[in-house]
């Protein structure tokens, strides 16, 4: 049912837009390209969702596999030290400006 939504109303604002494009094209406005790319910007999910609305698994395919834990150390020690650093250059400035 969610998918029937994502496509309803993707394809209603990629019309809007191309339509937009299409009337802004036509008076020599220069906004047609932003526009055409809110149109691709919604007409490209509205695509993508109608192919796998309409795709059907084959029979031919196998089971998928059950999904293992894989720690995810790197990715936190990362995002960790960057959210220091941020910090810390975001510390320097005021301490910077406050001398």
């Amino acid at each position: 049912m969610g998918i029937w939504i994502v496509i309803i109303i993707s394809g209603i604002c990629a019309v809007f837009s191309f339509y937009m494009a299409f009337l802004a094209f036509r008076n020599g406005d220069s906004s047609a390209f932003l526009f055409s790319s809110f149109g691709l910007f919604f007409g490209i999910p509205f695509i993508i969702s109608l192919i796998k609305a309409f795709s059907k698994r084959g029979a031919l395919k196998p089971e998928p596999q059950p999904v293992r834990f894989v720690p995810h150390w790197f990715m936190m020690t990362a995002i960790i030290v960057t959210g220091l650093v941020v910090i810390v250059s975001i510390l320097i400035s005021i301490i910077r400006a406050v001398r």
